[in-house]
Formats: C-alpha cells, sequence, structure tokens
C-alpha cells in the first residue's frame, strides 16, 4: 500500500533475475491498483502460468501503428542503414487501412528488382493478427491478459503496446510488460523504449537488467529484487544488492525507499486473484 501511495501516478521498473519475484511483485501491484483505484489491467507475460483475468488477444488500431511503424519495425532490426525500406515503411500514414497498404506492398513486390518491398511484406504480414481498422474499447474487460511469443513477433508487439498506450494516452489503462528483456529486441532501441515509457504513468516493465542504463538515467520509481551468485557480483548496482536479503526486494521511489517481502505479497497476490475471479 505504501508503495502505491508513494508511486503516485509515476511508471515503474522492477529489475531481477529469473524467479527472483518481479512478476509476484508488479503483478501484485497492479491488482492492487485496479482493487483501490478501477484501473483497467493489460498483462503481457510469455508465461501461460502467470496469467491474471482473462487471457485477450492484442488487437491495436492501424492508425497508431502505421504512424510509429519505423520504431516497430526498428525494435528487431535497424532500420536507420537501409534508406530504401525506411521510405517504403514512411509512405504508411498515406493507407487508412492496414489492408490498403498490404496490397500496395504486393503490387510492389510484383517486381523481382524491388527486394525493399518483398522484405517489407513479409515483416509487416507479421502485425496481421494485431492490427485492426476499427475503432475499439478495450475497457469492455477490467483485467486480461495477452500471451506473447519469444520471436520477432513478440518483440514487434511489446513495442506496439507501449506505442498504443502512449496513443490513447489514458491515465486509467495500465500496460503492464514483463520480462520485456528476453525478447529478440535490439539494445538500442530496448534503451529508447525505456527512455519512451518513462515519460507515461501508464506503463510498468519487469526486466532482467537495464543494459547501459542506470538508477540515475532512469529517474522513475523502481523496485529490485534480491540477486545473488554471478548476477551479484557482477551487476552494477552491487551497492544496492548488498542490502537486499533473499526472499526481499528494495523498493526505491522519490519520496520513500521501502523493503518488501516477497512472501508476503505473493499471499496477497492469491487472495487479489480470488476476490477479482469471484468478481469479474
Amino acid at each position: 500500500m505504501r508503495v502505491l501511495l508513494d508511486l503516485g501516478d509515476k511508471p515503474l521498473i522492477v529489475i531481477g533475475p529469473p524467479s527472483s519475484g518481479k512478476t509476484t511483485i508488479i503483478t501484485t501491484l497492479g491488482l492492487m491498483r485496479h482493487k483501490l483505484m478501477g484501473s483497467f489491467i493489460t498483462y503481457m507475460t510469455h508465461k501461460s502460468s502467470d496469467v491474471i483475468g482473462a487471457v485477450m488477444k492484442p488487437l491495436i488500431p492501424w492508425r497508431c501503428i502505421r504512424d510509429n511503424l519505423f520504431l516497430i519495425l526498428d525494435s528487431y532490426e535497424e532500420l536507420s542503414a537501409r534508406p530504401g525500406i525506411s521510405l517504403l515503411v514512411s509512405s504508411a500514414y498515406r493507407y487508412k487501412t492496414y489492408g490498403n497498404y498490404v496490397r500496395y506492398l504486393r503490387y510492389l513486390a510484383r517486381s523481382p528488382r524491388n527486394v525493399h518491398a518483398l522484405w517489407l511484406l513479409g515483416r509487416i504480414m507479421l502485425l496481421h493478427d494485431i492490427v485492426t481498422d476499427q475503432v475499439i474499447d478495450n475497457e469492455a474487460i477490467k483485467i486480461a491478459t495477452i500471451l506473447n511469443s519469444r520471436d520477432i513477433k513478440g518483440a514487434y508487439l511489446a513495442t506496439a503496446l507501449i506505442i498504443n498506450s502512449m496513443c490513447q494516452q489514458r491515465t486509467n489503462n495500465l500496460l503492464i510488460l514483463d520480462d520485456i528483456t528476453i525478447l529478440p529486441i535490439r539494445e538500442e532501441a530496448l534503451l529508447r523504449i525505456i527512455r519512451m515509457a518513462r515519460g507515461f504513468t501508464n506503463i510498468w516493465m519487469a526486466m532482467h537488467s537495464i543494459g547501459r542504463l542506470n538508477l540515475e538515467d532512469l529517474n522513475t520509481p523502481t523496485i529490485i529484487t534480491s540477486h545473488s551468485g554471478p548476477a551479484k557480483s557482477l551487476s552494477r548496482l552491487k551497492d544496492i544488492l548488498s542490502r537486499i536479503k533473499p526472499g526481499e526486494a528494495l523498493y526505491m521511489g522519490f519520496n520513500e525507499e521501502l523493503k518488501i517481502e516477497i512472501n508476503e505479497v505473493r499471499e496477497l497476490r492469491n487472495k487479489l486473484l480470488n476476490e477479482s475471479n469471484s468478481n469479474p
């Protein structure tokens, strides 16, 4: 409760190695926010065992995707060094529907010499299952989980979900991205995503590390779980980790620094899940 009070309307990042309690902490805080503030929760994970609420198929408006298509595609492979492809990507804004843009690329790809169009068509088709031309109302589902894959489609989806939250700018819709660092997102793109997301209050992320960033760069309320072995001895956060015992986590906000007991949080999570399941 004190973490949520200190957190207020700020974003949150949870850092820690596998099986250290990241998921338990971030989903519990999300469930508490739903209970206390009525927030709509969208939770992305690759583990079916971590599902909270209803499993939902992601649907993101084409208008949001087309205006940010470069950022989505660039998350997996760098496009700035490929001007021919970048030019085709920038033309997406002209097309009112996803299908029209696909037809345009197919027309261009009929020429064997237009390798850029053929390449881009293959990448755009990976978005087929998550794009909609319709205006959608995700608020019909109060707590939902999106199961993501750990491949190129997963990298695209995670980036698209973040961008969609920015397009909507609904402060009462909370997006939680779990283990985003296991996705094949380029490090430069991941750093860009982290910097983008920290400016929006409705995006929380759990990750194994923060790459080349440090906590001062994040300038975001952060929870760090306990580390052991090489994960602790080789970490740039050794001074902080030395204060965290096994089974604990440390919340570092702007106004408070609080210890978190993982077992207590796990019990609270189970209680909140039971309540949400009995009151869909």
